[in-house]
Order: structure tokens, then sequence, then C-alpha cells
């Protein structure tokens, strides 16, 4: 079977070009793949070919796209979001739908979660709140690493129109300003940060279906007391703790890496016998 691509229209007729690849062999599930970088860079297709072996052995993945910030506001980011996983979920009603997120992929997969018919969710270095203390106030090694930006670099790093890829090394740096700056939440058009909808509580936590998770446990950009949280949480999770302070650990594939990867896969499997 051949990759798909598929068009998936939004509310405001937007089209989602979505990514489908099919399982190796006969399909247990769909996973749900959304990717990190802060709602703001990133792209579907950022997942490195060996991990993506790992994942379609047994389930067919999909790298699901949404707009993204600033050129796109967080209500639209969310809205896409569903829309691709509703299409999914139709489309595939057959199967066990499960999400998968990386950073703020990982936040958006949980939220899908909650919301929806999900058998289980891998959530990679994600959070479950977005009300957190180190994305209100400044970040001090990402203001140092981003002081040499000056508004029109800025400027240049934006687009007129929406977009749902943004080049890591061109992006990448716009979501560290933002942070660094405590920024992010005007950059990614979240106007109160502590609304109940956005953050999950320990009530709605404990509603949520199976949870891998895997952090770094110095993780220098999401808190690992994120996925503790989470841990503590869910009633049926499992947690990876990575000894390292990398937040994206798995950007390079590694045995280390591989392992973590196969644990995650078998957590879904162990969740359908």
């Amino acid at each position: 079977m051949t990759e798909k691509l598929l068009s998936i229209k939004t509310k405001d007729d937007f089209i989602l070009k979505t990514h489908v690849i099919p399982a190796a062999e006969k399909p247990k599930g769909v996973i749900v793949y959304y990717h990190g970088g802060g709602l703001i860079s990133g792209s579907p297709t950022d997942l490195n070919e060996n991990v993506i072996k790992v994942l379609t052995q047994s389930f067919h993945l999909v790298l699901a796209p949404y707009r993204l910030a600033p050129e796109s506001d967080f209500e639209t980011i969310i809205s896409d979001a569903f829309a691709v996983f509703d299409e999914i979920a139709e489309l595939y009603s057959d199967l066990p739908i499960f999400t998968f997120g990386r950073s703020s992929g990982g936040y958006l997969a949980i939220q899908i979660a909650a919301h929806r018919k999900v058998k289980g969710i891998l959530d990679f270095y994600g959070y479950s709140q977005i009300d957190l203390p180190e994305f209100r106030h400044e970040h001090e090694i990402f203001k140092r690493k981003t002081s040499k930006l000056t508004e029109p670099m800025i400027q240049l790093m934006l687009q007129s129109s929406p977009i749902t890829s943004g080049p890591t090394q061109i992006r990448y740096p716009l979501y560290l300003y933002t942070r660094g700056n405590a920024l992010w939440y005007e950059y990614v058009g979240i106007e109160d940060a502590a609304a109940t909808f956005l953050n999950l509580s320990e009530a709605a936590l404990k509603k949520l279906p199976p949870i891998f998770i895997a952090h770094a446990v110095n993780d220098i950009d999401v808190p690992y007391s994120e996925a503790l949280r989470l841990h503590h949480s869910v009633v049926n999770s499992s947690l990876v703790s990575i000894p390292t302070d990398e937040h994206d650990f798995d950007r390079v594939m590694t045995p280390k890496v591989a392992e973590v990867y196969q644990k995650a896969v078998d957590f879904l499997i162990k969740l359908l016998n």
C-alpha cells in the first residue's frame, strides 16, 4: 500500500494536506501524529524515517497538519487539529484511533483525547496545561540565544498568509524569541492562559485514556513536572524518564531512542489485547 495524501477541509474552507503512511502489515489501529514547535515552528513531516518504520510496523500513521501561529491564532490551531482527527476517525471507523504528539503537539494530542474517542495517547515531552510559570515568564536561556534578533528580522520570519509548515532554521528562533521574552501567549493568540478549557484539571486527567509518556528529566523547554503530573493523574500511564536536559531527545535516532519508541508501540499493542 502506498502513502495517501488527503485534502481535509476545515470549517473556514482551508485545505489541510494530510499524509497517511500505511502500516507494513495488517493494521492494528491508526496513530494521528501532531508535531511540536511551540505552535509556531515545525512540520507534520518532521519524524525521523526510522521512527516512522517503528510506528508503521503495525499502525497506519497520519501526519496531521495545522496552521501555525502567529499567522493563525490558537482557536484556529485547535480547530485544525480536531478537523484532521474527526476526518481520520470517520475514514478508519473500523480501527482504534490513537493520538501522538511531541512537545506542543503533545498538548494537542492530549486535548483531543479529552474530547474524542481515543484508545490511547503517546506523549513525548508534552503538557496538559497552558498556564505554566515557564510559559508566563521570560526564559533566560532562550532570551540569550535570541538576543541579536531585531524587529525587522522577526518580520522577515512571518508570512502574509497561513502556513502549516515552518522551516526550523527560520521559525524555531522565532519560537525561542517569544519564550525568551515572555511573548509566547501573545504570538500564539492566547488572551487568558488560565482559562479552564485550556488547562486540563486533575479530574479531567483521570478520565483520559491510557497514556505513554517520554520526557527528559532536565528538559529546559517543557518542565518534567508536566510528565509527572500526567503519570500520577492518568489512571493507566507509563513514564519513561530520559536522563538528559535535551528537550527533543529523539531528534536523532539512536539505539536508546529506538528502544523508547518500541516501548511506546508495545504499550499501544497491549491496550488492544
